[in-house]
Formats: C-alpha cells, structure tokens, sequence
C-alpha cells in the first residue's frame, strides 16, 4: 500500500515511506488484530511516570473511581508502550488509553493500534479548537520546549543564558550538559533546532549532528525522572528539555530557568500530548469517559499547573495564565500556540535520522 496519511498541519506522507522509517523506532514488526485484556471494571493507562502519573491519578483517574471504575497505569516512553503494542500483537491488548506523541500518531493509526474517537461521547472536546480534534487522537495538553539551565552556575561561571542550542557547546560547560535520546519526546525539537541553526530542517536533520558533536553531552538522557535526579543535585546544570520541570524543581528550591531558541519566525516549540483509545479494548465506555474527564476544564487547568505544561481547553489556557508560577516561566497569551514551532514529520525521514543517531553521534 502506498496511500497518503493526513498528517497535524495538513501535511501529508505516504504511508509506506512513514512505516519504513518509525518501524525502526519501535523495534520490532507491527501487526494489526489485538484484543481486549483488561477486567471491564479496571482500564490500564498507558503514560509517563513520576509527577505527570500521580498528577493523572489525583485529577482525572479520581473521577473515573467515583464513577466506580478503576485505574492501572503501564509506566514507559510512547516508544516503550508502542513496542509492548508490537509484542502483543495476536495477544490481548496491553492497555487501553495510551499517551503519545507526533512521532508515532501515524504509524499507530496506518497499523489499526488506536480506535477512531467517537466525539459524541467525549463532550469535553467540544471546546477544544479543531487543531485538537482527530479522528483517531485529542491533543491534550502541551510541553513548551527550550534550555533549561541552573542560572546560578551559569552566573558563577560567567555564561550569558542561552539563546540556541548550540551555546550548550561551551566549554566551561563540559561534562554538565545533558541531551534527550531519539526515545525521548523532547528530542525531536531539540535535533531540528540545531538543523534549523545549521540551515536545515527537519527535512535534513543529519545537519544537527556536527553541532551535537560540539556540546558533547555528559548524557543522553531517555527519562526525565533521572534526568529531575540530575538537575537537582547539580550533577548536570542545563540540557534541551521543557519548561514544566523548571516549575516543578523551582518546587524543591532547584535554580532553573528556560530560554526558547527560534525556529525561523518561530520561538520555543510546542510538543503535543496525544491521547488514544487502544483499538480492541472492551472497557470502551470506561476509556472514553477517562479522556471525557482529562478534558475537564478544571481538571486541564489543575493538571496543567501541578506539571508546567499547556492545556488545550481554551478555558483552562486562560486561567493559567494568571498562576503565579506558570506565568513566571510559560510565555502565555491569546497567540501562545501559534507562535511555537512544530516539527512537522512529513518532512522527517525517520530511517535516515536513526541510522545517523546511532552511527555518526559521538558518545563519550
């Protein structure tokens, strides 16, 4: 089959070019057919770990257990709970709603992984913009990414605050500089923002690979807990991650700040939170009612503050905006989603990028 996939944007990519590059992120062939697992009174949610779980359980599994329901979560990467999708294929579904991003939306939905939404029945998506609003994924919330840096040690050291990735390269930061692994959702702005710097796009990433040579990251992180464990014991002092976790470790009195590098007419990038409904879940009612409840708009605006992120319900996003913490670090205004960069991942050819990661990337 090589038909067009309609992607975020309106972009477009054929179906057998997108296959043949996100398989490779997956780790494994992907087949179709999975059935359903989960007891009809328990859903498992498929999401990150750390504060943006327990945020998810206080907020919206709360309500879903005062409906009488119950709810389990299956703690990974998007790419780690795609590849748990890969190898139950032909088995019983692993979960039922699952957390994502723009890397994967694709293959998953070509591959028959996540349910067609049936929006009659998630009444809370009637407020979002359509942007929001796919057939087969609602766009939930969104990190805000840049550099986040310990502006104490950059102070100390003389260093002006970061306004590119590339002044990660300096050198009196040597062995503090921490870099998102291709499993990592903040990789993706991260890498097209140093092609961008290096006159590329995302249509030729491998430009940002000299530049990532030059910061020669201590790490490459693929968690963002570890990454928090980091951060706060000084270990390292900045790395191209989101501003939720300079909200959430200026909590802990850790001295973090963000800058948002440019991407053309651009600053600082959005990167989407999706949320699907596994395809061959029997807990549909109790999945839908799940997502119905993370659309809330108090529930966005509550789960939005606790973790530094941006909520899509216009309502919410408003509100945020006058949280003393959030509006210290977030740029928030009535153009905030139309001013960040989105990678857009027709242009992406994911089989190139991953060879070039893993070959022509310096490690220690």
């Amino acid at each position: 089959m090589s038909e067009e996939i309609r992607m975020p944007g309106n972009h477009r990519i054929r179906r057998r070019t997108f296959l043949a590059g996100t398989a490779m992120l997956a780790g494994a062939s992907l087949m179709p057919g999975l059935r359903a697992a989960s007891a009809a009174e328990t859903i498992k949610v498929a999401t990150w770990g750390g504060s943006w779980r327990d945020s998810l359980d206080k907020l919206v599994a709360e309500k879903v257990r005062e409906a009488g329901g119950a709810v389990d979560y299956v703690l990974d990467t998007p790419q780690g709970n795609l590849a748990k999708l890969v190898a139950a294929r032909g088995g019983v579904v692993p979960f039922d709603n699952m957390e994502s991003g723009l890397e994967l939306v694709q293959l998953m939905a070509a591959d028959r992984f996540i349910a067609d939404l049936d929006y009659s029945s998630i009444p809370n998506a009637a407020a979002l913009p359509e942007l929001a609003r796919a057939k087969n994924y609602v766009m939930t919330l969104g990190s805000m990414d840049g550099i986040v840096y310990n502006h104490e040690v950059f102070e100390e050291l003389g260093i002006a605050p970061p306004q590119k990735y590339s002044d990660l390269a300096d050198p009196k930061l040597a062995g503090k500089v921490a870099f998102p692994d291709i499993t990592h959702t903040q990789h993706w702005n991260a890498v097209t923002g140093l092609a961008y710097e290096a006159g590329g796009s995302e249509a030729d990433l491998k430009k940002a690979v000299p530049l990532i040579n030059e910061i020669n990251p201590a790490y490459f992180y693929s968690s963002s807990t570890d990454l928090s464990t980091r951060m706060a014991s000084g270990n390292i002092v900045a790395a191209p991650w989101h501003a939720g976790f300079v909200v959430r470790l200026r909590r802990d009195d850790v001295p973090l700040s963000i800058t948002y590098p440019k991407f053309g007419d651009k600053q600082g990038g959005l990167w989407p939170v999706l949320h699907h409904i596994v395809r061959g879940t029997s807990n549909v009612e109790m999945a839908r009612a799940f997502l119905n409840a993370y659309l809330d708009p108090e529930v966005q605006l509550a789960h939005a503050k606790a973790t530094g992120v941006l909520p899509i319900n216009p309502e919410a996003l408003r509100n945020l905006a006058s949280d003393p913490e959030n509006q210290e670090v977030l740029r928030l205004d009535e153009t905030t989603f139309e001013n960040l960069f989105v990678v857009d991942f027709s242009k992406v050819d994911l089989r190139e990028w991953r060879n070039a990661w893993m070959r022509d990337v310096s490690r220690g």
